[in-house]
């Protein structure tokens, strides 16, 4: 565990099974921390850098996509986004807030 994922496991101990929702920018986020969330009930979206440590496998820098593109992958409960905005910049978004 780092210390990024103990300090928001640590600030999110008073929601844990109450169903709230937790946005996050790509500092803090990684697939291990969302996977720790979803078990306390705490469901999830933010931004996610693709060399994290624990990224879907062929998912993420390794695309080759066009502007406009877009690419999603499920993994039980999360869902994985992967765009290439105009400025030709990839944007990647994990969530577990579903339908």
């Amino acid at each position: 565990m780092t210390a990024t994922h103990a300090a928001v496991t640590g600030l999110a101990a008073r929601i844990e099974h109450v169903g709230h929702k937790l946005y996050m920018d790509n500092f803090v986020s990684s697939p291990a921390l969302f996977d720790n969330l979803h078990t306390k009930t705490i469901n999830y979206c933010g931004t996610l850098r693709p060399n994290r440590m624990g990224m879907l496998k062929n998912f993420g820098h390794t695309m080759k996509l066009k502007s406009g593109v877009l690419k999603t992958k499920l993994k039980g409960n999360l869902t994985a986004i992967v765009w290439k905005d105009k400025q030709n910049t990839e944007k990647h978004v994990f969530s577990t807030m579903g339908g």
